[in-house]
C-alpha cells in the first residue's frame, strides 16, 4: 500500500494544506480527477475528462455545423433567396442542437454521474442551469 506521498511523487495525489485532489480511473480505463476541499470548502472540483472519441465526435459535428453556417452566410452575400436561407438556418440550429445533445449525454455519463458520487451539489445546480439555457 502506497501512503500519500508515494502517491503525490508519482502524480496520482496531489495535495496542498487547503484541498485533497486525487484521480480514479473506472472500468473503461476513462480517467476523473476531482478535488476535495479541507472542510472550509465544502464544493467539489471534478474534471472534465471525456472519453477522447466522444470528444472527437463533438468537435466534429461542430466544424460541420461551422462550415454549413459559413454556406448561409455567402448564400445571403450572393443573394440567394430568402426562402432558402431561412431553410439552411433550420438545419444549422438542428446540427447544433444534435451537437448539444451528445455534450450533453457525455457530460451526464461521466461528470454529473462522477458530481451524484461524490455528493457535489454545486456541479449538479451548474447542470440544472445550462439545461434551462440550453432547452430554452
Amino acid at each position: 500500500m502506497m501512503d500519500s506521498i508515494d502517491l503525490i511523487q508519482k502524480g496520482i495525489l496531489m495535495s496542498d494544506r487547503h484541498s485533497e485532489t486525487h484521480t480514479h480511473v473506472d472500468e473503461n480505463g476513462h480517467i476523473y480527477t476531482h478535488t476535495h476541499g479541507d472542510g472550509k470548502n465544502s464544493a467539489h472540483s471534478h474534471s472534465h475528462t471525456h472519453d477522447p472519441e466522444e470528444i472527437r465526435s463533438v468537435v466534429n459535428r461542430l466544424s460541420r455545423c461551422i462550415g454549413h453556417l459559413e454556406k448561409v452566410r455567402q448564400m445571403v452575400e450572393s443573394g440567394e433567396d430568402c426562402s432558402d436561407v431561412l431553410i439552411q438556418l433550420a438545419a444549422v440550429r438542428s446540427a447544433l442542437n444534435n451537437a448539444g445533445k451528445l455534450l450533453l449525454k457525455c457530460h451526464l455519463e461521466h461528470c454529473i454521474q462522477e458530481a451524484v458520487l461524490e455528493e457535489d451539489d454545486v456541479a449538479i445546480e451548474k447542470m440544472k442551469t445550462a439545461i434551462d439555457r440550453f432547452i430554452s
